[in-house]
Parts: structure tokens; C-alpha cells; sequence
């Protein structure tokens, strides 16, 4: 199982998500725990990880890198050659002209690059909370969830066995 996970899935599950899906944290962090029982992959496209970065403070750039590379079932994965040709393929001259004014093209850019990832990498699914993104992956034919899609694993109640 090979998973990608967008900008805004990877900031929930690194614990920095502000609100959001209920439970957003315990989701992301089951995921992560489902991928890696079954030995599977969780890609970070470097577009998405730029796109984390820029919102963390300068100063603490390399213990959130830290953090990412610590988790053994993680790998950041380039948008390469391959992804370019993907992303080229993605293009639609009329999608650009009535492109909504509150989606930027460099929005656009940087999940078409997420997406592109995904597939040169035959990834299995996509994790996204973003509309655009998760209907582009779709129509791309890629499998596209969410975080709603995943229950947070339960919660283990401390015994006291002092009485």
C-alpha cells in the first residue's frame, strides 16, 4: 500500500492541524498506523512538503524534517521527470481561462504537481481535504480520501489496579 498525503492531511498528522475534521490528529495518526502495520509507504510529494514548510516558522524547519524522517514508513518522494510529464498532461487551456479567481494558479500548480506525484509513483490513493485536488485525483483516476474516511483507533482506558 502506497498512500500520498496532501499538504493538509500531512499537517494533521504531524499534530499541527487548527481545526477541521473531528478528531483530525487520531485519524491521521491511525492512518499512519494502518499503512505501516500492513507495510506500506506514506509518500510525501515535495511540492506538499514545501507547502508544509512555509507555514512553520524558519527556526524549526529541520526538527519538523526530523520529525517526518523519523517515521520509518515515510518517504519523501521528488516531483521528477516523470511527474513533469504527468503534470503537462494534466493541463486544460479552457480549465485555466475559467479558472476561479480564489483558487491561484500557483495553487493550482502545486496540487497538480501533488497529483502528477501520485500517479508517476503508481500510488494507491490520495489523502486530501482540499475539493479541488481531491476532484482533479478523481478525475485522474486515482482513489482520493479523506481523513472523515478513517476512524481514530480506540482509546485504551488506564486500569487502576491500586484498588
Amino acid at each position: 500500500m502506497r498512500i500520498v498525503l496532501d499538504t493538509n492531511v500531512l499537517v494533521q498528522a504531524l499534530g499541527n492541524a487548527k481545526d477541521g475534521i473531528v478528531l483530525a490528529e487520531a485519524r491521521a495518526e491511525a492512518l499512519i498506523e494502518m499503512v505501516d502495520a500492513r507495510g506500506g509507504t506514506v509518500l510525501i510529494p515535495t511540492p506538499a512538503l514545501a507547502e508544509y514548510l512555509v507555514g512553520i516558522d524558519r527556526n524549526f524547519h529541520q526538527s519538523h524534517l526530523d520529525v517526518i524522517n523519523g517515521f520509518s514508513c515515510f518517504e519523501i518522494i521528488s516531483f521528477d521527470q516523470i511527474a513533469a510529464v504527468e503534470c503537462a498532461r494534466m493541463v486544460d487551456d479552457n480549465e485555466l481561462k475559467v479558472l476561479d479567481p480564489a483558487a491561484t494558479k500557483a495553487k493550482l500548480r502545486f496540487d497538480r504537481q501533488i497529483i502528477a506525484t501520485a500517479l508517476a509513483t503508481n500510488a494507491d490513493e490520495v489523502w486530501t481535504h482540499d475539493v479541488g485536488l481531491y476532484s482533479k485525483a478523481q478525475k485522474c483516476g486515482l482513489v482520493v480520501k479523506s481523513l472523515g474516511d478513517i476512524e481514530p483507533a480506540p482509546e485504551q482506558l488506564e486500569a487502576d489496579f491500586d484498588h
